[in-house]
């Protein structure tokens, strides 16, 4: 009678020692397998050469190629005694301890291992010919024109980084260990019966997962800041204490002198007075008191505002580039931000040249406003118009040292 095989412990029926047969699937075996994408297609895959390998900062099949890494191959379909055959192949490429299984079958393993490096010598492919229709593609542009792309993934890499997780866990339950859990979930692969699409498939299952990253505030403004800049904003609601009796009287007349006064002013074409920049009209001192006031508040107002967003910069300050990364007037600002605004966010850059036009900007931004004035419980609303900006601008420049 003629011997074809063996029954193991299991009750399996092995193969007889024939290296023939372990060769051939060892050959035919591949890093990424079509049948880990849809289990129902034709099967087919490729196996990488050590001519692929490539030397690049990432976790993949080929970069650990570089690294000498030996990634384990798969069968491309099972199909008949296919899975206990190349239960030989994988304990050849997989140090796994197999002191408990037949002294047949590890006789098969030793007779395999010389030839396990010599496959990867060159590039394997089957069943690519022709991909089938109920694979996933992405359609990439390239050139004008659209290229069909479906990926794969190579159980063989998902083996080894389970054995990096399941080693950093193991660690991680030793006492003051350094180690924080690797977190991961459970991901279906292979339909009903996964050991058909391949040995390896089972550790396509095991997805790492991550929190999602916290959002920061703080970091988030600091940068907004650094390259935007910020709004400023008057209030307009504005609170005068201890005022003086005459300070309501004073406050609405100072309003109503710049809004009549400078329209004369400004359509005198005889004198050109805004051309020579002559822009006071003639006021008294309860009215120049609370003009006083009333722009100091809103000067130290829109600085109060700057200091804030410095402050906020500040406490980022480990996240914004270097010097050397971005040249720029101040650590503090990108150089695409306005004169003013850099001055603003940055008091060393406050110089006379910048009073001046930071004054301007600011006169700018208070014509054409209402604002509502609180004086001694009572509330009066005054409007300037833009022929008084000049004269607040002058104004500002006083205030502003």
């Amino acid at each position: 009678m003629l011997k074809i095989g063996y029954i193991t412990k299991t009750g399996k029926i092995m193969p007889e020692p024939q290296t023939d047969i372990f060769i051939n699937a060892l050959e035919e075996s591949v890093h990424f397998s079509l049948k880990t994408i849809n289990s129902n297609i034709e099967k087919g895959g490729i196996r990488l050469s050590n001519q692929q390998a490539l030397d690049l900062p990432y976790l993949s099949a080929r970069t650990l190629l570089n690294e000498d890494f030996l990634i384990p191959t798969d069968y491309q379909a099972n199909a008949g005694k296919t899975a206990s055959i190349f239960k030989v192949v994988k304990a050849a490429m997989i140090s796994h301890d197999i002191s408990e299984e037949d002294p047949d079958f590890k006789q098969q393993v030793e007779q395999l291992k010389p030839s396990i490096s010599s496959v990867f010598n060159e590039l394997y492919q089957s069943g690519t010919e022709n991909i089938d229709i109920r694979m996933r593609q992405l359609l990439i542009p390239k050139n004008g024109e659209y290229v069909s792309v479906s990926p794969l993934t190579a159980a063989g890499v998902n083996y080894l980084v389970n054995q990096e997780v399941d080693a950093v866990n193991e660690l991680r339950k030793e006492k003051d260990s350094d180690f924080n859990r690797i977190q991961t979930a459970v991901f279906g692969i292979g339909g009903a019966n996964p050991q058909n699409v391949g040995s390896l498939v089972r550790s396509m299952q095991r997805p790492i997962t991550v929190d999602a990253p916290q959002a920061s505030e703080k970091v988030r403004q600091a940068l907004a800041i650094f390259y935007n800049g910020f709004t400023i904003r008057l209030s307009r609601k504005i609170k005068l204490l201890n005022g003086t009796k005459r300070a309501k009287e004073a406050i609405k007349e100072w309003s109503e002198i710049l809004n009549r006064q400078l329209v004369i002013t400004a359509t005198n074409t005889i004198q050109n007075w805004h051309d020579l920049e002559i822009f006071a009209p003639s006021t008294n001192r309860d009215v120049r008191d609370q003009e006083i006031i009333f722009l100091n508040i809103l000067a130290k107002d829109v600085l109060r505002q700057a200091s804030f967003q410095k402050n906020i910069l500040e406490e980022a300050e480990a996240i914004l580039p270097s010097m050397q990364e971005i040249e720029r007037p101040s650590f503090w600002v990108h150089p695409s931000l306005s004169f003013v605004l850099q001055g603003l966010v940055d008091p060393e850059l406050r110089d006379d040249h910048w009073r001046i036009k930071f004054s301007d900007y600011l006169a700018r931004k208070i014509t054409n406003e209402t604002f509502d004035i609180e004086i001694n419980n009572e509330t009066v609303s005054i409007s300037l118009d833009s022929n008084s900006e000049g004269y607040i601008a002058r104004r500002l420049r006083e205030i502003i040292r």
